[in-house]
């Protein structure tokens, strides 16, 4: 009997075809809407949770995808999803997990190119550079010895080896043939032409890096707005005064173990997390968005029509405390023994007052460098430019910089928690002062163990992770000097690292521009 050219196909069925058809198309949200009634029903289906797995991912939302692709393979154990949960793994910086599931799909795979690629990378991500060439290098050999280029997702990796092997010449090359390679997507374009901005710097052809860098900027570049930025900091020393922190919920938590890191991005923050990190009763766990979440979350119920505390709405004292406890338990997770935890998310400035409203026994190092150095180091780096718009220009980030130095003044004046400036300056030129001193503001005592920082086989995720993973050195002090041609125009905030307050007067500097 021939089936009904009519009957309707199975809702899974449909949602499957759907979803794939979206993934072909790299519509994600389109994947995720079409498997959403399948994913949320009460039999577990480990393909529908495996491909809305891989919509989260392209969506960038990384820990949705982990969970769901754990529970894929709770129910089946396959090659695809270990591979995907691999990447997730090396994107947290969890190297060791990572390289373990992709030698778990090359032994029901063997030379399985994305499983190696995988691995590969995760190891060079982690500075096990030797390991990352072990693994990468055959693999470009074999399309060479046969004449063939290199598939881009080898070369991608590769490439950032051949900077660490210092083939400065070879890297550069490689990188504009890749970037000449059919479609690529922008995010991709941006992060090859910061790699080629930061070969270039080391090859010290600085002109060319500068090159780079504006090609690599100039890609999906977003206007930022400066004054409105400036009223937007205004508006939070406003509402955070500390009259009005008086009477906003405090949590019911007396733990002195969370310690946080705020200032610009590119200031130290990571080579201040690892120093704590290699003290054997301390740790960091790098950039938890936390308290940021929870920030979003209070702005959401916030009504600025009310006084404090009704102003939160249903986000009283009890979920200020709850919020406290379960970022608590989170950081223990990662650190179950230590006594102090470092967290150095970028927001952290902005945050201060909450934390302090969280963690009234916390403690806050403000990492500070030079505003020229930190805007060099930003337009090279490469961030994301829809989150930090800023960083595309180096007058945007002076200005950015200036602004943060504001905010953590307000916050030095306004509370009552203990707030360290470290500068980057006298970090390397002076770490026998400088270490201890971090050391002894956490109420710890000095262990040699932070002079070897760079001997962790910790990975660390941030533009960093090449550095603080090798011995401190100082030729970073200054960068801006290299590129003095192309910033001598930019009006900077004034900053000495040698006076007993390096940042005495940016606050007359932006008082100066009506920014304060």
């Amino acid at each position: 009997m021939n089936p009904n050219p009519f009957q309707a196909v199975p809702k899974r069925v449909a949602a499957i075809n759907a979803a794939k058809q979206c993934f072909s198309k790299q519509d994600f949200a389109g994947m995720r809407d079409a498997l959403q009634p399948i994913v949320e029903g009460r039999k577990k289906d480990p393909e529908a949770m495996f491909l809305m797995a891989l919509a989260h991912e392209g969506l960038r939302e990384i820990h949705k995808a982990v969970v769901l692709v754990r529970g894929s393979l709770e129910v089946h154990e396959q090659p695809d999803a270990q591979l995907l949960l691999a990447r997730c793994e090396r994107f947290f910086g969890n190297t060791d997990v990572a390289i373990g599931l992709c030698d778990k799909v090359l032994a029901k795979r063997p030379g399985f190119i994305p499983a190696s690629i995988i691995k590969g990378g995760a190891m060079e991500a982690g500075g096990r550079f030797a390991e990352a060439k072990a693994v990468l290098e055959p693999l470009v050999k074999k399309f060479e010895d046969k004449g063939e280029k290199v598939p881009p997702q080898i070369m991608s990796e590769w490439v950032k080896l051949q900077v660490q092997d210092k083939d400065y010449d070879d890297a550069i090359a490689n990188i504009d043939v890749l970037l000449t390679q059919g479609e690529m997507p922008d995010e991709a374009k941006r992060m090859q032409l910061h790699l080629q901005a930061k070969a270039y710097d080391r090859k010290k052809d600085y002109p060319g890096s500068w090159g780079s860098a504006v090609r690599a900027n100039a890609i999906g570049k977003i206007d930022f707005d400066e004054s409105m930025y400036s009223g937007q900091v205004s508006a939070l020393i406003e509402n955070w005064s500390r009259e009005q922190m008086e009477k906003f919920p405090q949590a019911k938590c007396d733990s002195e173990i969370p310690v946080f890191v705020a200032g610009m991005p590119r200031s130290g923050t990571s080579l201040i997390d690892q120093i704590i990190d290699a003290h054997p009763k301390a740790a960091g766990v790098g950039e938890l968005a936390s308290i940021e979440m929870f920030a979003k979350k209070l702005s959401v119920s916030y009504d600025g029509t009310k006084e404090p505390p009704a102003c939160f709405g249903q986000m009283g004292e009890q979920k200020w405390t709850n919020c406290a406890r379960d970022y608590l338990r989170e950081i223990r997770k990662e650190a179950p023994d230590a006594e102090r935890i470092v967290n150095k998310a970028l927001g952290n400035n902005k945050l201060v007052g909450l934390i302090a409203r969280l963690f009234p026994k916390t403690r806050i190092i403000h990492a500070v460098r030079d505003p020229r150095d930190v805007a060099i180091s930003c337009y090279m780096g490469g961030f994301n430019n829809q989150m930090h718009a800023y960083t595309t220009q180096v007058d945007w980030t002076g200005h950015t910089w200036a602004q943060s130095v504001r905010m953590m003044r307000h916050w030095r004046d306004a509370l009552d928690v203990p707030v360290l400036d470290v500068c980057y300056e006298r970090l390397v030129s002076d770490p026998e002062t400088e270490f201890p001193r971090i050391i002894e503001f956490l109420g710890l005592e000095w262990d040699d163990a932070c002079n070897e920082f760079h001997k962790s086989k910790r990975t660390v995720r941030t533009l960093s992770y090449d550095q603080v993973n090798r011995p401190l050195y100082t030729s970073s002090k200054g960068r801006h000097m290299n590129y003095a041609e192309f910033i001598d125009s930019v009006d900077f905030p004034p900053y000495d690292p040698n006076a007993e307050d390096p940042l005495a007067g940016v606050l007359e500097w932006l008082d100066a521009k009506g920014d304060a």
